[in-house]
């Protein structure tokens, strides 16, 4: 449906307006809400568009996925996926169904989702194990961070890393066993996607927007190109803008401000690494890894570096984000901002840091006091948080229930924004909304209300929209999201079961259940 007027009534409208937090029916003329309100008000407008009668379904603003890896996501729609393996056995076996069947990557067997932690073996399996299965063509494997590949030994001569780089895994004799960590990994997949056709790139964003729209999401935040992914993946976005069917904010991960300029981008960054991740055990810590004694992690950028780049942006006017995951990479950014600050106290530039996994009180405190935006993914703790699941493990029991301080963040002041890090975690900001809510750390956990103001007007704030968008308000972007059931209400163990019913963006209609209906005009 193409019609961007449209009318829809008989629902219950959870606004996130102060003047008016709820409404029972909303009219959009030309992709913006005209008007909103109680009662039969709404047949005025019956004559003149088409109209969904609700039946008593509440109705959201569209969802906003603030950190998407959008082309890795796309891509990962065309993959194998290895999320279940327990075992290299698993592995092995999950190849062997794979090459008989026909890739849409080529001759390339991309596999995703490994979780490390999962395996019995407690390591990862060796070029040679990959061998066993697959010899004649490149075989892939990215842990479920991205953080870790794994290649066959026709993949790693492909590959052709330089001897002596960091991150190649060896065994005793010395020899590269075929997993690739750090800036081996960073290499490795900027060849393997440098590879890959813009064809594929189409064919996989063709998928994954079908379930991107199905999740009630309408804006997403696009983090593309720089050292883990490909800068044709930010090329091929920005090219593509226009034919998205929802809202794709581009942040090209890149620290060239002037090629970010040139390109009339408002934002740069993303995951610009200044840290890594937890499940390879490579995000900046202040104390060792509990199952690595010795081991603090890694910083990938030196203070001056990162404190250079963030003035260079916001001197440019530039929006900036920057991943920092433990409380040592989280340090070095926000001495950066607060520097910056300094030097350009009347900034507009929005300064974010995503993910902001394991702060301490005083960083949860400045950041609130600088007004950096804090882009976090709730979906994080529900697949590794509480008890023996992958926080507790590589953190122990006191830092595993300090992730993730959603409750401490908020109650200091600060802005969330939730996302997924898709293909991390899946776009479903109802499971989003619901982990926040019921935190493994109940001293974490948030009302459903402030959950759901992550992944609308706080989305929305992190962009510097929320005069538009995040609200169902007059003069705000049609952006709508119709649910099964009210998220505020009921069971909140069950708030990720709730069904989206339809979504609407700027008036227009991208998907609705059949269990409602469009009707003609004046047919209300």
């Amino acid at each position: 449906m193409n019609n961007k007027n449209l009318l829809l009534y008989n629902g219950k409208f959870i606004t996130l307006s102060e003047e008016f937090p709820e409404a029972e029916w909303v009219y959009i003329k030309a992709g913006t809400i005209k008007d909103i309100g109680w009662g039969d008000g709404y047949r005025s407008y019956g004559a003149e568009v088409p109209s969904i009668d609700l039946k008593g379904s509440t109705v959201v603003p569209g969802f906003i996925d603030s950190h998407v890896h959008l082309m890795e996501s796309s891509l990962n729609t065309l993959s194998t996926y290895l999320g279940g393996a327990t075992s290299i056995e698993d592995i092995l076996e999950v190849l062997t169904t794979a090459k008989e069947e026909k890739t849409e990557w080529g001759d390339m067997i991309h596999c995703i989702g490994l979780e490390e932690i999962k395996l019995r073996e407690n390591r990862m399996p060796t070029r040679w194990e990959l061998d066993q299965v697959v010899k004649d063509r490149v075989v892939w494997i990215s842990s479920i961070e991205y953080h870790v590949s794994i290649v066959n030994t026709f993949g790693f001569r492909l590959l052709n890393l330089p001897f002596n780089l960091s991150g190649i895994e060896r065994n005793e004799e010395g020899v590269p066993t075929g997993v690739l960590r750090g800036r081996a990994n960073f290499l490795a997949r900027k060849k393997l996607l440098g590879i890959t056709s813009d064809e594929t790139r189409a064919k996989g964003t063709k998928k994954l927007f079908k379930n991107i729209i199905t999740a009630g999401v309408t804006t997403i935040n696009a983090m593309e190109g720089g050292f883990l992914f490909h800068d044709r993946d930010a090329l091929y976005v920005h090219k593509n803008l226009h034919k998205f069917p929802i809202d794709v904010e581009l942040f090209y991960q890149t620290t060239d401000v002037e090629k970010v300029k040139k390109m009339k981008l408002k934002r740069i960054g993303g995951c610009i690494f200044v840290d890594g991740s937890f499940g390879a055990r490579t995000a900046a810590l202040d104390y060792p890894y509990a199952d690595d004694e010795g081991n603090k992690g890694t910083l990938f950028f030196q203070k001056e570096e990162i404190t250079n780049f963030i003035m260079k942006s916001i001197a440019n006017h530039l929006h900036i984000a920057l991943h920092a995951i433990g409380s040592g990479a989280i340090r070095l950014v926000l001495e950066g901002y607060e520097a910056a600050k300094k030097e350009y106290p009347h900034t507009t530039s929005i300064m974010r840091i995503e993910h902001f996994e394991l702060p301490n009180q005083d960083q949860i405190e400045l950041a609130t006091k600088l007004g950096v935006i804090l882009s976090m993914q709730p979906t994080y703790e529900y697949f590794w948080g509480g008890a023996e699941k992958m926080y507790e493990t590589r953190l122990g029991k006191v830092r595993g229930k300090r992730t993730n301080p959603f409750a401490t963040i908020i109650a200091n002041g600060g802005i969330i924004a939730g996302g997924s890090d898709s293909d991390v975690t899946p776009i479903n900001p109802l499971l989003g909304i619901d982990t926040a809510v019921n935190h493994p750390n109940s001293q974490e956990a948030i009302s459903p209300i402030e959950a759901l103001k992550l992944f609308t007007i706080n989305g929305a704030i992190a962009l510097g929209q929320e005069k538009v968008k995040g609200r169902i308000d007059k003069g705000y972007l049609g952006d709508l999201c119709i649910l099964s059931k009210n998220p505020l209400e009921g069971n909140t163990k069950e708030i990720k079961d709730i069904q989206v019913l339809g979504t609407i963006k700027a008036g227009k209609v991208l998907y609705l259940s059949s269990d409602i209906g469009v009707e003609g005009a004046g047919s209300c």
